[in-house]
């Protein structure tokens, strides 16, 4: 696969816990290639557990070495919290809700 110069969206689900998240390491490990974007949609997203925050980390860690960029997009309020307080919150790129003209 190339992904170089292209976004890829990947919608996570309502609940990100010890299931999802190996489920979205592999969507991640498979889709951060040279130069691509992948945009995390976390606005169905309503609970995250703590213990699968190390998820977005090592996203972040893969898409450093890889040279490709990880955004979120639809981060809700609870959301926020727990990635703030994980510490990992403002080590993304956030990508605004697409706006219509």
């Amino acid at each position: 696969m190339n992904y170089t110069d292209r976004s890829v969206t990947i919608r996570l689900p309502r609940r990100v816990d010890a299931y999802t998240s190996h489920y979205l390491m592999a969507d991640l490990n498979e889709k951060i290639q040279k130069g691509a974007t992948i945009v995390l949609d976390m606005t169905h997203t309503q609970h995250i557990e703590m213990d699968s925050v190390h998820v977005f980390t090592l996203g972040l860690v893969k898409s450093r070495e890889r040279k490709a960029r990880l955004m979120l997009r639809g981060v809700q309020p609870q959301i926020s919290k727990a990635l703030k307080t994980a510490g990992v919150l403002d080590l993304f790129r956030r990508k605004p809700t697409e706006q219509v003209c």
